[in-house]
């Protein structure tokens, strides 16, 4: 059964290809697969031509690519959060206590 070039990702004289490590390389085609494998250094550095390339003309991995860089960015807004107040940590502590899953703390007296 041959697979289409379209799925496998592979430019080809022929229609289908059975096996697509018989495409030399220069012929093949990045597929989305393997631009996500690579995805955390085209983000943080652009990537090779080839990643490149498949980032100009794949639709979806550049949406992908827009989406991951505007989360990023945002992230950067979030308010940093205040600890909790002693009260807190101290109701955490009885509750442990209680449940028998830490000691008693000692208190100065």
């Amino acid at each position: 059964m041959s697979i289409s070039n379209e799925m496998r990702g592979i430019r080809s004289a022929d229609e289908t290809v059975s096996d697509p490590a018989s495409i030399p390389r220069e012929k093949r085609v990045m597929t989305c697969a393997e631009f996500q494998k690579v995805l955390p250094y085209i983000i943080d550095g652009g990537g090779t031509p080839e990643q490149q390339e498949h980032l100009q003309t794949c639709h979806i991995c550049s949406d992908l690519v827009a989406d991951l860089r505007y989360i990023a960015e945002v992230a950067k807004l979030l308010v940093p959060m205040e600890d909790p107040s002693p009260r807190v940590w101290e109701g955490i502590q009885k509750s442990l206590e209680r449940e028998g899953m830490a000691k008693p703390a000692r208190r100065n007296m």
